[in-house]
């Protein structure tokens, strides 16, 4: 058996996964992980700092758009 990993855009997955699902089912294994991008130490490093600044000024943002700002990058 042999193993394959690709980046697939969005925007195909679907389309994509409809073709395996055409392929004799003990023939493939399918796993799907989604990864997401990692940041240097130093980039973290300073979001944080950041964040931590800005708590006691209420110059933040909500927890519900920090989210969505984290998995979006």
């Amino acid at each position: 058996m042999h193993t394959i990993k690709l980046n697939i855009d969005d925007s195909i997955f679907d389309k994509f996964m409809g073709l395996l699902d055409i392929l004799p089912k003990d023939k493939l294994e399918i796993t799907d992980t989604k990864e997401y991008p990692s940041i240097s130490f130093e980039e973290a490093k300073f979001k944080v700092d950041k964040a931590i600044n800005n708590i006691s000024s209420n110059n933040g943002v909500s927890l519900n758009k920090a989210i969505d700002k984290v998995l979006q990058s």
